[in-house]
């Protein structure tokens, strides 16, 4: 049991780092350098603020983060061992098919991929409509992917911070997929009609 608990944690941290750092945090900052992506704090006079302001949010927002980390890994329940083994299993076999699905869909995506906020959406003057890989049956496969790990994560560490940041996660990605769509359906028209009608919201083949 321990020596599971261990593997797993190395198994979550690593991909965990990869994922929200390596792959989706760097190359934000990185578009957001170059003012390619949206930026967190809104324009003032048609001046954006510079971008040690915007990293300096970004900063702020995991240093809050580990303090909830820390004051809210408080246990929902407590398990048998072997409720707890047989969780803990399931968990990490969804966590890695959620991140598996993620970076399916990301690779697909390739240069087209950007990261929106509550506010804005950013789309390249290039940009194009990706309906291949993952996307030929859902909308929104990183979402979905991101749910799936998370739900991993609350079996496998059933804890208030990873319940709420699961809750938190399917709340402000579904308003952001609708925002992104419609930014999508006003520059594709036609196109994105028609692909909408084949393709499901965020969960493959239900919704």
């Amino acid at each position: 049991m321990a020596i599971f608990n261990w593997i797993a944690a190395i198994i979550v941290i690593v991909i965990l780092i990869y994922v929200s750092f390596v792959l989706t945090l760097r190359d934000y900052l990185v578009g957001l350098h170059k003012g390619e992506t949206v930026t967190l704090l809104p324009e003032r006079g048609g001046r954006k603020y510079p971008f040690w302001a915007q990293l300096a949010i970004v900063i702020l927002g995991l240093v809050l983060y580990g303090v909830m980390l820390y004051f809210l890994w408080i246990p929902l329940f407590v398990l048998s061992a072997g409720a707890a083994l047989a969780l803990d299993i399931i968990g990490l076999l969804l966590f890695l098919g959620g991140c598996a699905f993620v970076l399916w869909a990301r690779g697909t995506l390739g240069k087209m991929w950007g990261i929106s906020t509550s506010r804005d959406v950013k789309l390249r003057e290039d940009h194009q409509l990706i309906q291949n890989g993952p996307y030929a049956f859902v909308r929104n496969p990183m979402y979905f992917g991101w749910w799936v790990a998370m739900l991993g994560l609350v079996l496998l560490y059933p804890v208030w911070i990873v319940v709420l940041t699961f809750l938190f996660s399917v709340l402000a990605f579904t308003g952001r997929a609708r925002r992104e769509e419609s930014f999508l359906s006003e520059r594709f028209g036609e196109a994105w009609a028609i692909y909408k009608k084949r393709t499901k919201f965020l969960v493959p083949f239900i919704y």
